[in-house]
C-alpha cells in the first residue's frame, strides 16, 4: 500500500520562487499583469500625448500665431484633414487654439478614465488575491501536525496570518511602479524633443537619488526587523495573558502584566515612530535635489536666451513643467526598495509556512478505513516528542473490537500518548500501529477519524451556540427530537431546559460560561451524536462531582454497548465494568487483565485500587 505524503519533501525556498508561489496561490493570471500594464502603458501615452499638445498651445498663445503648426510633424497631418478649421474662417488662431485645447482635455480626460478603469479593476483582482493567500495561509495551518501547535505560540500564528496584508502592499507598489516608469518614459521623450541636453543633465539626478536614499533604505530594514520582533513578542504576551486570566487574578499580577505590556507597546511605538521618521526623510532629501536641479537648468536657459526669444522660451516652460513632474518619478526604484525593506521581515516569517521543516505532518495512506473488524494492535510502539525523553517504550498491548479497554496508571505515564497516536495527532513509527492488519499510517485520516469520537480530559468548546457545539462535526441535519435524545442520555437536557434560550445558548470562549461538569456532558453529548464504533474517553469524568459522575456513567455505560472502547480512568472506580484493565507504567504496559483478575495479582493495579478505596 503507498504512501501519500502531504508535502513530498522538506523545502527552504528562495526569494524568487517564494514570489513565484505567492503568485500561483494568489491565482494571479498572466491577463492580471498583463492587462493592467496595458492599461496603464495607453493611459501613459495619453498623458504624453497632452503634454507634448502643450509645446505648441503655449508657443502659439505667446506668439500670438499658431501658423507654425502647418510644419509641425504630427499637427500638419491634422492642419491637412481639417484645413476649414485652421484657414477657413476669419479667426484661424483662435480655432487652432480651440482646437488644441479641446485635444488637451479629450487626451487628459481619456488618460483619467483609463486610470479609474484600472484602479477598479486592481481593486477587484487585489479583493480576490487577497482571500486567496489567507485561504492558503489558513488551510495551511490546518494541514500541520499537532505538535507543530504545541511548540507555537498562537498570537504568532495569528500575526503571521495578518502578514498576508503584507503581500499585497507589494502587489500594490509594483502596479504604481509600473505605471509611473511608463509615465517617465513618456515624459522623458517629450523632453528629448524639446532639448535633449537639458534632459541628458536631467538623467544624472537619477545616481543622485539613488545613492542619496541608500543608508535611508538599510535603515528602514533594521528598523522593520526590529518591529517585527517586536510585534512577535506583543502577540506572545497578549495572547498569554488573555488565556490565563484567573490565574493572573489568582495571583494578583495584574500590575506586573500591565508594565510588560505597556513596555513591549512603548518600544514598538518608539520603532514605529523612527520608521515613519526615516521614510519622510526620504522626501526632503529627494526634494532638495530635484529643485537644485532644476533651478541649475533654468539658470542655463536664462543664459541661453538672455537675448530674449518669447516663443522659444515659452516651450521651454513646458519642458519645466515636465521636468518638474518626471524628477521625483525617479525615486520610484528607491520606493520599490523601500518597500521591500519594509515587508522584508514580515513576509519572511509568511514564508516560513511554505517551508515544510518542523511542521510535524501526519502521514497518511490511500485506503479508506471502514470499520474495525478485528481490533487494534500496539507493536512494540516507541515514542517521544522531538527531542525530549521517550515516553512510549517497546508498548505492546491489543483492543479487541467490541470490548472495553481501560487504561489506569499515575500520571505522566503514557496513556494520553497512547490516544493521541490512536486519533492521529501525532505520527508514529511505520508498523508499530496496527488496525486489522494494516499499518494506521495506510488509512486516510478522515475516514479514520469518521469511526472515531473522542471525549478528551479538557473539554474543547467553541464560542457558540450549546446546539452547535453539540452538533459540531457532523455532516447531517439533526431534528431537534434526536438532539433532545442526546441530551437526555448525557443528562445535559435538565440544565438545557432551564436555560432561557435552550440549545441557542452562547457559552462563550472555551466555554466560560458552562461548569466543568456540564462542559464534560457537551462533550459527551457531542459524542455520542456521533455515533463511532470506536468510543475513546480520555479522564471523560475528571470534571464531574461524584453525584454528576453517578449519573453521567450510566450514559457512559450505554453508550459503550456494542462499540469498542479505549478510556482512561482516573477513579478505577469508573471502570469496573472494563473488559480488559491495562496498567501503563513509564510507558510500559505493566499489567493487563480483568478487574478480578489484576486484583487477585497483588500487582501494581492491586495497589491502585487499595489506595482509591474511599471512592
Amino acid at each position: 500500500m503507498g504512501i501519500k505524503h502531504k508535502l513530498k519533501n522538506h523545502r527552504v525556498y528562495s526569494r524568487y520562487t517564494i514570489i513565484k508561489k505567492f503568485f500561483i496561490i494568489m491565482g494571479v493570471k498572466p491577463v492580471h499583469i498583463i492587462l493592467p500594464v496595458f492599461l496603464s502603458f495607453v493611459a501613459a501615452s495619453f498623458d504624453g500625448i497632452s503634454l507634448g499638445l502643450l509645446v505648441p498651445l503655449v508657443k502659439g498663445v505667446v506668439s500670438n500665431s499658431f501658423d507654425f503648426i502647418k510644419e509641425t510633424a504630427v499637427l500638419k497631418h491634422v492642419v491637412k484633414l481639417f484645413p476649414q478649421i485652421f484657414f477657413g474662417t476669419a479667426n484661424p488662431n483662435r480655432n487652432a487654439f480651440l482646437f488644441l485645447v479641446t485635444l488637451v482635455f479629450l487626451f487628459v480626460l481619456l488618460k483619467n478614465a483609463l486610470g479609474y478603469v484600472n484602479a477598479i479593476l486592481s481593486a477587484y483582482w487585489h479583493g480576490r488575491f487577497k482571500r486567496n493567500i489567507y485561504k492558503f495561509v489558513f488551510e495551511r495551518f490546518l494541514s500541520f501536525g499537532k505538535m507543530f501547535f504545541d511548540r507555537t505560540n498562537q498570537g504568532y500564528l495569528i500575526m503571521v496570518l495578518d502578514y498576508s496584508e503584507y503581500v499585497m502592499n507589494l502587489l500594490n507598489v509594483f502596479e504604481f511602479s509600473v505605471n509611473q516608469l511608463f509615465t517617465l518614459a513618456v515624459y522623458f521623450i517629450v523632453m528629448l524633443m524639446i532639448s535633449w541636453k537639458l534632459t541628458v543633465i536631467t538623467i544624472f539626478v537619477f545616481p543622485l537619488l539613488h545613492y542619496s536614499l541608500k543608508l535611508i533604505i538599510s535603515k528602514l530594514h533594521k528598523i522593520a526587523q526590529l518591529i517585527n520582533e517586536s510585534k512577535i513578542e506583543l502577540h506572545r504576551n497578549v495572547f498569554n495573558i488573555l488565556s490565563c486570566i484567573p490565574l493572573v487574578k489568582a495571583y494578583s499580577k495584574e500590575d506586573e502584566t500591565k508594565a510588560c505590556y505597556n513596555k513591549i507597546n512603548e518600544d514598538l511605538r518608539k520603532l514605529d515612530l523612527e520608521q515613519k521618521k526615516t521614510e519622510r526623510l526620504a522626501e526632503p532629501v529627494q526634494e532638495i535635489i530635484v529643485t537644485l536641479t532644476l533651478l541649475f537648468m533654468v539658470s542655463m536657459v536664462a543664459l541661453l536666451f538672455a537675448k530674449g526669444k518669447p516663443a522659444e522660451i515659452s516651450v521651454f516652460v513646458v519642458f519645466f513643467y515636465a521636468a518638474r513632474r518626471s524628477l521625483p518619478m525617479f525615486n520610484i526604484f528607491n520606493t520599490i526598495k523601500m518597500s521591500f525593506a519594509s515587508s522584508k521581515p514580515p513576509i519572511k516569517e509568511l514564508a516560513k509556512i511554505f517551508d515544510d521543516t518542523d511542521k510535524f505532518f501526519v502521514i497518511e495512506g490511500l485506503k479508506v478505513f471502514k470499520g474495525l473488524e478485528a481490533g487494534i494492535e500496539f507493536k512494540s510502539l516507541n515514542f517521544s516528542y522531538i527531542n525530549e525523553k521517550p515516553i512510549l517504550k517497546e508498548l505492546s498491548l491489543y483492543v479487541e473490537k467490541g470490548k472495553i479497554t481501560a487504561l489506569v496508571g499515575p500520571s505522566g505515564a503514557g496513556k494520553t500518548t497512547i490516544i493521541n497516536l490512536v486519533v492521529r495527532f501525532y505520527d508514529c513509527n511505520p508498523n508499530s500501529i496496527i488496525i486489522d492488519g494494516s499499518d494506521i499510517r495506510d488509512y486516510t485520516l478522515k475516514s479514520l477519524r469518521k469511526h472515531m469520537a473522542l471525549v478528551s480530559q479538557e473539554a474543547l468548546l467553541l464560542n457558540d451556540t450549546l446546539r452547535n457545539n453539540i452538533t459540531f462535526g457532523l455532516d447531517r441535519k439533526i431534528p431537534d427530537e434526536e438532539l433532545v435524545n442526546i441530551s437526555k442520555k448525557a443528562r445535559l437536557y435538565d440544565f438545557i431546559r432551564s436555560l432561557p434560550n435552550g440549545f441557542n445558548t452562547e457559552v462563550g470562549d472555551r466555554g466560560v460560561k458552562l461548569s466543568g461538569g456540564e462542559k464534560q456532558r457537551v462533550a459527551i453529548a457531542r459524542a455520542l451524536l456521533k455515533k463511532s464504533e470506536i468510543l475513546i474517553l480520555d479522564e471523560a469524568t475528571s470534571s464531574l462531582d461524584s453525584n454528576t459522575e453517578q449519573l453521567i456513567q450510566g450514559a457512559i455505560d450505554e453508550a459503550v454497548k456494542d462499540r469498542t472502547a479505549i478510556v482512561i480512568a482516573h477513579r478505577l472506580s469508573t471502570i469496573k465494568h472494563a473488559d480488559k484493565i491495562i496498567v501503563i507504567e513509564d510507558g510500559h504496559a505493566m499489567e493487563q487483565g480483568s478487574l478480578n483478575e489484576l486484583l487477585s495479582k497483588k500487582g501494581r493495579f492491586y495497589e491502585y485500587w487499595n489506595a482509591q478505596k474511599f471512592y
